[in-house]
């Protein structure tokens, strides 16, 4: 096989095309059989980037084109909606728990303002990831929903649904779910893997008010927590990232560091 009929976006990082790096799995083998080592011209990842990035001389490596000011992950990572996703999800799989009670008020205070971070992601990612767009802007419409149909209720501001109709609303927010996860070429694998869990968590909570039972609802919000996991570590990874790179050059300055 020559070189030049391999993609040359293959094999680098998330930020590219993470096809071809570290474990393969079943869906990179078959994109590698389809596309990376014959016709990546017909592929949508190629194309999407073709337009993202500038191709550099071919006997360079690939690397993404440095901008003049500070680097903003967020084009690049859904840093914003996973973190908005994970602090909701997070807190109302608390206020499932026993061991644990949000006050209503605040709890609907979070999944506003979480619900309204989802829809910017989506919003931002409209032109270049249409499949995370639906995602994120779907989901903080979701969140929305849940603050009308089971917080507000329950704070004494009309209401709440029965078993039944609670079941079907939240099994349909799971197939949805579901249909995102199958979204691999505009979807990272940490997208994947929370979009996975929140499908299960989704479906568990159908169950939940389906059979009426406590233990599963208890089941729901553990997966539920589970699946807000990998949003959370990303958020304050990036805050963190972001603090020392403003925090570093006052500190050389200072004479502390000498670099």
């Amino acid at each position: 096989m020559q070189d030049s009929a391999v993609c040359p976006y293959f094999d680098h990082d998330e930020d590219v095309c993470d096809v071809g790096c570290g474990y393969i799995s079943s869906h990179d083998a078959s994109m590698i059989i389809k596309f990376c080592s014959c016709q990546y011209q017909d592929c949508q990842k190629y194309r999407e980037l073709a337009d993202r990035i500038q191709l550099p001389d071919p006997a360079l490596p690939l690397t993404p084109p440095t901008p003049a000011g500070p680097v903003n992950h967020l084009d690049h990572l859904p840093v914003l909606g996973l973190f908005s996703y994970s602090i909701t999800t997070a807190c109302y799989a608390l206020d499932k728990l026993p061991t644990f009670s949000f006050n209503l008020h605040l709890l609907a205070i979070i999944l506003m303002l979480g619900a309204v971070g989802q829809i910017s992601a989506g919003l931002n990612a409209l032109k270049s990831r249409p499949l995370r767009a639906i995602a994120f802007t779907g989901f903080g419409l979701f969140w929305l929903s849940i603050l009308a149909l089971d917080i507000l209720p329950r704070a004494g501001y009309g209401t709440v649904p029965g078993a039944v109709p609670m079941t079907g609303y939240f099994a349909m927010w799971g197939f949805f779910s579901l249909i995102i996860c199958q979204g691999f070429d505009q979807l990272t694998r940490t997208c994947q893997t929370v979009f996975s869990m929140l499908t299960a968590f989704l479906l568990m909570l159908a169950m939940a008010h389906a059979a009426g039972s406590t233990a599963i609802l208890h089941g729901s919000a553990l997966v539920g927590l589970t699946s807000s996991l990998p949003g959370l570590y990303l958020g304050l990874r990036y805050v963190g990232g972001e603090a020392l790179s403003l925090i570093q050059p006052e500190v050389i300055k200072s004479g502390k560091i000498r670099s």
